[in-house]
This record gives structure tokens, C-alpha cells and sequence, in this order.
């Protein structure tokens, strides 16, 4: 077991230069519960213990190539028939990846982040210690 301090919930930020329109893409198409607004930041809810925000912020990072948001879930092809019927045009539809043992699928968020929404075979994935 890890000695590390609790961690209670994780969140990642994304950046972009229309904040609406970002946040519309979470609360609209993806339906996440918009739960903080902090003027130039916006907190949505993805699970009781993850979420994910976006900014428009000066001096932010940038470059969206070197990231890749991944939901993990077991309904892929929900999903996909879900964000295909609200006009998400994927890169890859949901496939199968021996090479890394997923069940998966990838768009490009209308604020330029690859997201993929993934299936692990192992469903003790997340057990494992290496």
C-alpha cells in the first residue's frame, strides 16, 4: 500500500482562447454537471472524484498535442453512439487494441484535446502494482 497523503478527487485543466464555447462542449455535448465557475476558469464534474476545467488565462500552457484526456468506461460504444448523434466527428470509432490491451475510441474536442474514452481488458487494471 502507498504511504502518499489521501488523495480525494483528481482534476485536470485545459486551455483555450473561447471559454464559452469549451464549456459548452462540456455541459452541452459531453453533459458533465458544471459545478464551479471561477470567471476565467470553469470546474465540470465527470465522476464523484474526477473532474475537468477549462481556462482562458494569460500566460497559460500551451500546445495540445502532448495530451490526451482519457475517460475510462465501459460503455465505448455508448459513448460513441452518444457524442456521433450530437455531431462529434471521430477519428477513430471504437476499435480494439491488442497492443495495449483497450477497447477504445479518440475525437478532437472543439478546443483542440484529444479525448479518448477507453475499455481496459483487464478489469483489474487499476489493482495492478508494478
Amino acid at each position: 500500500m502507498s504511504s502518499h497523503p489521501p488523495i480525494d478527487q483528481t482534476l485536470v485543466f485545459t486551455y483555450t482562447n473561447d471559454l464559452d464555447a469549451a464549456s459548452a462542449f462540456f455541459k452541452d455535448v459531453m453533459e458533465f454537471e458544471f459545478v464551479v465557475d471561477q470567471g476565467c476558469c470553469h470546474i465540470f464534474r465527470m465522476t464523484d472524484a474526477s473532474f475537468i476545467g477549462v481556462c482562458d488565462l494569460p500566460g497559460r500552457p500551451t500546445g495540445k498535442t502532448a495530451l490526451t484526456i482519457t475517460i475510462v468506461s465501459n460503455a465505448v460504444d455508448e459513448w460513441y453512439d452518444f457524442l456521433t448523434a450530437k455531431g462529434i466527428e471521430y477519428q477513430k470509432p471504437p476499435g480494439h487494441s491488442d497492443k495495449f490491451g483497450v477497447y477504445s475510441s479518440l475525437f478532437i474536442s472543439p478546443h483542440g484535446y484529444r479525448i479518448e474514452i477507453q475499455h481496459f481488458d483487464d478489469p483489474d487494471w487499476h489493482l495492478r502494482r508494478l
